[in-house]
């Protein structure tokens, strides 16, 4: 690993950020525009897309650069192929960042809001990467490294109640990228794949109105970080050349029970906490999976306790006057 190179230098380059209207897509387009890159922002509303340029438009590096939007629903896949038409050139960083999550129950949750789970985290990056993927590959090869960026989520090295709209389908992309990794080695094409942690975001404060309480107990008591901050970190690393990037401690510690034959962070520390865990993370489950049990017996007495109290005495609500069943 040389760390002391800048192995993400995207000053000329174009840069295409999906899902980049608010939250970490702005904060990294904003990072990627003040280090002289051209951007361009994909999301679906345009009157937040028209903002949103106006804000990353402050962080100008120099008068040649450009900023610009495309309006698309990129879960389809024939708007990504028109968004990919539309910039002229292939990009020199594909940035799949749209994404969102709905955290409740499995047997809570409606198929529509199943299905959106599919489309808006796995969709958008699929049909993104497709089309991106060909448009680099009909390119001519650069000295430089490109790359094919997707955000999966810290929750699917760790993935538990609550999430089973979203972490399933995060766990695809860090499939994927290691898929991607292979295919794209003639190419000169790096894939990254994000596993970012808990960050301030307008789909943050959404998610807590829905998450249920176990999901914030096994949570715990987190501090999330700026979106900001969260862009920075991913810079950082990436800067450093790493290609499976975490965004605090926690996320490092869980990726290492989850190593496969992906890059690493650092070898000699994920190894050693890959084999503490293998010792550690049954006792972690067990003690989940405890507190996942009070969890239902609270619900149980809450449920019981809330039926009417002529119904638990049997009262004659649900028969008609002739004694018979209604």
């Amino acid at each position: 690993m040389f760390w002391n190179i800048n192995q993400f230098n995207v000053d000329g380059k174009l840069v295409i950020i999906t899902g980049a209207s608010q939250g970490l897509g702005l904060a990294l387009a904003k990072a990627a525009f003040s280090r002289g890159a051209d951007v361009i922002i994909i999301a679906r509303r345009e009157a937040i897309l028209q903002a949103a340029v106006a804000d990353i438009e402050e962080f100008r590096l120099s008068t040649t650069q450009t900023v610009s939007y495309i309006a698309a629903d990129i879960s389809i896949a024939s708007e990504a192929e028109r968004v990919i038409a539309e910039t002229g050139r292939a990009p020199d960083v594909l940035m799949c960042c749209a994404g969102s999550s709905i955290p409740k129950l499995f047997i809570e949750l409606t198929t529509d809001e199943l299905t959106s789970g599919v489309a808006s985290n796995y969709f958008t990056a699929l049909y993104m990467a497709h089309a991106g993927l060909k448009a680099m590959a009909r390119s001519p090869v650069p000295s430089h490294s490109r790359h094919i960026i997707l955000f999966s989520s810290v929750a699917h090295f760790y993935s538990f109640i609550g999430y089973s709209q979203y972490a399933p389908v995060k766990s695809a992309l860090r499939s994927l990228g290691d898929c991607l990794r292979h295919e794209c080695i003639p190419y000169n094409i790096k894939v990254d794949v994000i596993f970012a942690g808990n960050f301030f975001s307008e789909g943050y404060t959404i998610e807590n109105l829905t998450k249920p309480e176990i999901t914030k107990k096994i949570e715990g008591p987190s501090k999330p970080i700026t979106a900001d901050e969260c862009a920075e970190k991913i810079i950082r690393q990436l800067d450093k050349g790493n290609q499976m990037i975490t965004t605090d401690f926690i996320g490092l510690v869980l990726s290492s029970m989850m190593l496969s034959g992906s890059p690493r962070i650092n070898y000699l520390v994920q190894t050693s906490l890959a084999i503490v865990l293998a010792i550690l993370a049954p006792v972690w489950e067990w003690l989940v999976i405890k507190d996942i049990r009070k969890f239902y017996e609270h619900r149980s007495m809450a449920a019981a306790e809330a039926v009417p109290f002529s119904a638990k005495d049997g009262d004659d609500d649900n028969t008609n006057y002739h004694g018979e069943e209604s």
